[in-house]
């Protein structure tokens, strides 16, 4: 298999998916171009990769499935019986049928899976409270990180046709998380309204004006905006995610490690 080109295609509002990829991509040792999901109007651009580019593509975990807003920002990327490396990076409770469910995805999507992987990522309800996967991908997940991408490079040298691949999980899914729209809240007298809440949104939802305003119904409780406010006035207040944040540093405290799917 000869592959041209590298296209990292990743959904990560966070950053620790797109670190994951970099540090894969770094191991392939290939030129490369970006497909970043991320940003809101990406939802409104669709990609089409060709038979000889390998697509790297990074969805986090949000109760062991794939977010909706991810599944349809990746539902705009088309292949050609592109080959794909799969990424699911959770915050180091369980990626449970992640995994699975974005192999399925990216198959209907014209995509075949030669690689499959499950990295941890610093959780979004991480804080000095409660921490929880506390800077991750850290420097030893970079390595493992890289190495996985050299493994993949050397399985695909001379490959013809593409087996399936296994991963774990099973179908039908778990049912993924839901409860009453929420959202971070901001502190008045900490803010500046510099705006960069409203920046890193991933769908949008946040608006600063002399005031900060947000869409709970649209907001994925990503937290991106309270990890990028260079204030700390951007915050957690819901009583839900509160309780969450401290039971998963409790229980789910000891260190995961990455897993991959060959």
């Amino acid at each position: 298999m000869n592959i041209s080109k590298i296209k990292l295609v990743y959904y990560s509002p966070t950053g620790t998916g797109k670190r994951t990829v970099e540090a894969i991509r770094k191991g392939m040792d290939l030129d490369y171009d970006v497909i970043d999901l991320t940003p809101p109007d990406a939802e409104f651009k669709s990609h089409s990769l060709a038979k000889d580019e390998l697509a790297v593509i990074a969805a986090p975990v949000y109760s062991g499935r794939i977010p909706a807003v991810a599944v349809n920002r990746i539902k705009k990327v088309k292949g050609d019986g592109t080959p794909a490396v799969l990424v699911a990076v959770y915050g180091n409770r369980a990626f449970e049928d992640a995994l699975l469910e974005l192999k399925d995805i990216t198959e209907e999507l014209g995509f075949k899976a030669v690689a499959g992987s499950a990295f941890i990522g610093q959780h979004s309800f991480d804080s000095e409270e409660s921490p929880i996967a506390t800077g991750r991908p850290d420097g030893e997940d970079i390595s493992k990180a890289m190495d996985f991408g050299a493994k993949v490079m050397e399985k695909i040298k001379g490959m013809g046709e593409i087996p399936d691949l296994e991963v774990p999980g099973n179908r039908p899914y778990r049912k993924g998380g839901g409860g009453d729209p929420r959202s971070p809240e901001s502190d008045p007298d900490s803010c500046i309204l510099c705006g960069m809440c409203a920046r890193v949104c991933p769908t949008g939802c946040v608006e600063v004006t002399d005031i900060v305003e947000t869409e709970k119904e649209r907001c994925t409780a990503c937290t991106a905006c309270v990890q990028n406010c260079p204030t700390g006035a951007r915050h957690w207040e819901h009583e839900g995610i509160l309780k969450a944040a401290k039971w998963l540093s409790t229980e789910h405290g000891v260190r995961r490690e990455p897993e991959g799917f060959l």
